[in-house]
């Protein structure tokens, strides 16, 4: 039986979700259709002794191999608009089973197994022994060994890079390259080390680091441009507002919005102030009440405001029982196009608290 076949995706989604649950977090995983997530976990108690991530915007790919570039960046600017941390689950890569406690990456988005998830979820709540410090890289797997405990240790006991080396089986330019930071010992010669000096020389690694390489100026002139001519008119309207909207094809929600920078299709500027999930709907749209529900769910869930445009006043009064001024606002294209910048920025403030739990 093949790796595949041993293992579907709806089964691994079930027991992630049952991993984050058990570690008191609470998940968005509405009845929707996304193609850059399959839903979101948040810490929802604060028992856990580490810094923890606000949000993990979780993807879930039985095998890293059919993992694309395009998926990867709308996970990251999802991520990265709703302030929360990209991380993909899997089974497998290159036909084999991703290792226990290695951190992989695909396309700039942290991969780890489901018995690597359950290390991470152990550690954050103070657990020393299921820290992670193994990567995968260019067909090994390396430990992320720290410069300053090796040079330290390594002075303590006088020992001289030439004779350490060769202990160790490696060139002292390798070894040398350790000290500085600038190369990773694999995990054979990582044990030499460690049990040559006597003392644990790795750290943990940050498994939700992102560094947001994928995305370029040219990438996010193509989220810039609309895909029918109600989202061009809303596109319009906001610019006027110093507001820009990047559209999604394939998500639950038509876009994020994100206030206008000096340089708006800069990397550094996507961290924005008022981000806020962005729902447009026509007049013939007949699954109006079903995708409102949904974006005031994940708005509330997420705490983040929530804007639905209309393009027909006589739909507004159908809608009127989800409008909430603190957590989503429902605005006409007619009104939106005569409302002035400060009238506009005052509603994104309107945004409801959290609560003790983060709920």
């Amino acid at each position: 039986m093949s790796v595949q076949e041993t293992m579907t995706k709806e089964r691994l989604i079930t027991q992630t979700k049952s991993e984050f649950h058990k570690a008191g977090y609470s998940l968005w995983n509405e009845n929707f259709q996304s193609n850059a997530f399959d839903f979101i976990a948040k810490k929802t108690d604060l028992m856990s002794l580490r810094p923890n991530p606000k949000k993990i915007i979780t993807k879930v790919v039985v095998d890293l191999d059919f993992f694309k570039k395009q998926t990867s960046i709308d996970l990251q600017l999802i991520s990265k608009l709703i302030s929360g941390c990209p991380l993909l689950i899997s089974h497998s890569a290159t036909r084999k089973h991703i290792k226990k406690g290695t951190l992989y990456r695909r396309h700039n988005i942290s991969a780890i197994s489901l018995k690597t998830l359950q290390m991470f979820l152990q550690y954050e709540r103070g657990l020393e022994s299921a820290k992670i410090s193994k990567f995968a890289h260019r067909g090994g797997v390396y430990v992320n060994l720290s410069k300053e405990k090796f040079k330290t240790r390594r002075k303590q006991l006088q020992l001289d890079m030439t004779i350490l080396a060769k202990k160790v089986g490696i060139s002292r330019q390798s070894l040398y390259k350790y000290e500085k930071g600038e190369r990773f010992p694999r995990t054979q010669y990582f044990k030499i080390l460690s049990n040559i000096l006597g003392t644990n020389l790795d750290v943990p690694l940050n498994i939700l680091e992102n560094q947001f390489k994928d995305i370029c100026q040219h990438t996010l002139k193509d989220y810039k441009q609309p895909r029918s001519n109600l989202q061009k008119e809303i596109t319009n309207y906001l610019a006027d507002k110093e507001f820009d909207v990047l559209w999604f094809k394939s998500e639950p929600f038509d876009g994020l919005s994100k206030p206008i920078t000096d340089d708006s299709s800069s990397k550094s500027q996507i961290d924005t102030i008022y981000p806020v999930i962005t729902g447009v709907t026509s007049s013939n749209d007949e699954n109006d009440s079903d995708r409102l529900l949904l974006i005031k769910s994940l708005s509330q869930f997420l705490q983040k405001k929530a804007l639905w445009f209309l393009d027909d006043d006589d739909n507004l009064d159908n809608l009127d029982s989800f409008y909430d001024t603190s957590q989503l606002t429902v605005i006409n294209i007619s009104d939106l196009e005569g409302m002035g910048h400060i009238d506009f920025k005052n509603i994104l403030k309107k945004r409801k608290k959290p609560d003790i739990q983060g709920n």
